[in-house]
């Protein structure tokens, strides 16, 4: 599992996005049929403030053999605070791992509108 804080950003403010890739033993890990989930939380036992899905808010590569997956381009309207993540993938065979982890910042903005 690797430590990866994800790049701060300020509510209301669009969102890059983030390419992961995911290796085994150096080999791309194969993501066919597979679902991947990531919740953000205040704390680790807290309430899930917002979850991001393959379905909604992440997109596994259009070749899912090559273990790569997007947390989508969008418009950050979370409230201003740090965060804790992990991601959490269920292979096509049933088998749950979670390979990365860590902590996004969402800055209060200044200018916003009301």
């Amino acid at each position: 599992m690797a430590k990866y804080d994800l790049p701060k950003i300020r509510k209301g403010d669009t969102f890059d996005g983030v390419q992961f890739t995911i290796n085994i033993n150096e080999t791309p890990a194969d993501l066919t049929g597979a679902s991947i989930k990531m919740d953000l939380r205040l704390t680790a036992l807290g309430d899930v403030v917002k979850r991001f899905t393959s379905s909604d808010g992440i997109t596994i590569s259009a070749t899912p053999t090559d273990g790569t997956f997007v947390l989508d381009q969008q418009i950050i309207s979370i409230d201003a605070a740090t965060y804790m993540y992990d991601i959490e993938i269920t292979f096509q065979s049933g088998e749950v791992k979670t390979y990365i982890w860590g902590n996004w910042v969402i800055v209060q903005d200044v200018t916003y509108d009301t």
